[in-house]
């Protein structure tokens, strides 16, 4: 994966995680350890993409032009660990929200995201989440 897509992707994350109005510091921590597992960042590095994502997001009206480079960027693999990705920093704060619900949906419809897919990266997630609270 290149470092523009490695960005395009943090940039996505980056949105999720500020599009309910604020970035707790479990979703900042969660931002970093998926780029990292991701891409096999070491922390500095994944720290300093986030930064740099979260700066650059801010100014961002909306995602589809990062959809449409992740689109193109990404094969069907990559893109259900995006959704797992996406999926735990929506989670990171343990709080519902329309907005980044919204984000959420906006990824599957602009990545194309099948149903089979998407039901892969469910039982992905939980079974992260599950391992790691065993």
């Amino acid at each position: 994966m290149t470092p523009e897509t490695q960005y395009d992707v943090a940039c996505l994350l980056a949105i999720a995680a500020r599009s309910d109005g604020s970035i707790a510091t479990q979703e900042t921590e969660r931002l970093v350890s998926a780029l990292q597992r991701g891409f096999s960042l070491k922390g500095a590095a994944a720290l300093e993409l986030v930064v740099r994502a979260l700066d650059d997001a801010s100014e961002l009206q909306d995602a589809s032009t990062l959809l449409r480079n992740l689109q193109r960027a990404l094969n069907d693999s990559q893109k259900e660990s995006l959704m797992v990705m996406l999926l735990e920093v929506v989670a990171a704060d343990g709080i519902k929200d329309a907005r980044e619900i919204g984000v959420l949906d906006e990824a599957i419809a602009g990545l194309k995201i099948t149903d089979n897919s998407m039901d892969r990266a469910y039982r992905s997630y939980f079974a992260r989440k599950q391992s790691a609270s065993s």
